[in-house]
């Protein structure tokens, strides 16, 4: 496009109504972000790029550019990613927001006054506190005078534990479709007799769908399975791993699948004893620091139920010639 084509588009523009600017003045992008969030130290910052603007917006007073970081200019709407377009060495006045330099770290605030006249860098999110400016060590490097919005992008960890969220609740809402017990359903992990008589395997199978599997809320509560069933001695396999392939293998269309993990986030600090044999005040005392009470209780009923319907063990009652 030649300057006189130019031109002639700006006057048509101006006759629109419109107020058409060339963006002909140079703007240094710097390769560093501004917290906001506590000031944290950035090093030496040098320029990325230059981004060019109307003459218009920078005056007389140098103008850069910096991307934002954290979430406690929050309510300002300045979010991680904005882009802050910040004005040097400008005329400031309380309520405007600022980047500040701290004994060499720099972050973005609300600059206030208050009535003994201390400065004050004021977060616009209350889960960040006021920092008083005081002594030589600070200074104001420019106020925010544009704010160009990021691409919005939410957390990992949020979207994770959304997902987590709906897994759980479509797992609750579904009806669990168990396949019927096998009249001999496969065996990992079990001992084979208990005093001569050969152990009913379709039976403990069926009460542990019934007690654990039909009522199951929290994948944790496989353990009430794994310690009831190796506290009546009925398990050869100790093994976690071994277990909840026996599970799985026995139950593999349950939403909430048996895991050696999640068996054994449970197992540590609750195998020195007999777990399902604990009265519940026992048992309470020995709850892990910082474990949800509500889980703990569910883990003990769980536990509860599954022993008596165990109790005396299913059994085939045939002697064996042993």
């Amino acid at each position: 496009m030649s300057e006189e084509e130019l031109q002639q588009q700006l006057q048509q523009m101006q006759a629109a109504g419109l107020n058409p600017q060339l963006c002909d003045t140079p703007v240094p992008l710097l390769d560093m972000p501004v917290l906001a969030g506590n000031p944290t130290e950035i090093g030496d910052a040098q320029v990325e790029d230059y981004v060019l603007v109307p003459k218009s917006l920078v005056g007389s007073h140098p103008v850069f550019l910096i991307d934002a970081e954290g979430l406690s200019m929050r309510d300002a709407d300045i979010m991680p990613g904005d882009r802050l377009e910040v004005q040097m060495e400008p005329v400031l006045a309380d309520g405007d927001i600022v980047v500040a330099g701290l004994d060499g770290a720099f972050t973005v605030k609300t600059l206030f006054t208050d009535d003994e006249g201390l400065l004050w860098l004021v977060p616009r999110n209350d889960s960040y506190d006021p920092i008083l400016l005081s002594g030589s060590h600070w200074h104001i490097v420019g106020k925010v005078i544009g704010l160009r919005k990021g691409v919005p992008r939410t957390p990992y960890g949020d979207c994770a534990k959304a997902v987590m969220r709906m897994r759980r609740k479509t797992a609750a809402q579904q009806p669990k479709v168990l396949p019927p017990a096998d009249d001999q359903p496969t065996n990992l992990v079990f001992r084979q007799f208990h005093q001569r008589h050969r152990i009913d395997f379709a039976a403990v199978r069926k009460q542990v769908e019934r007690v654990v599997v039909m009522q199951m809320k929290h994948r944790y509560e496989w353990y009430a399975a794994y310690r009831v069933l190796m506290d009546l001695k009925l398990l050869d396999d100790l093994k976690l791993t071994r277990f909840a392939q026996q599970m799985q293998a026995w139950f593999p269309d349950v939403p909430l699948q048996c895991t050696a993990d999640s068996l054994g986030e449970y197992a540590v600090g609750h195998t020195s004893k007999v777990f399902a044999l604990w009265d519940a005040d026992k048992f309470r005392q020995e709850q892990r620091k910082g474990q949800s009470m509500t889980a703990f209780t569910t883990l003990y009923h769980r536990c509860e139920e599954l022993r008596a319907a165990l109790f005396p063990l299913p059994v085939v009652e045939l002697a064996l010639p042993l």
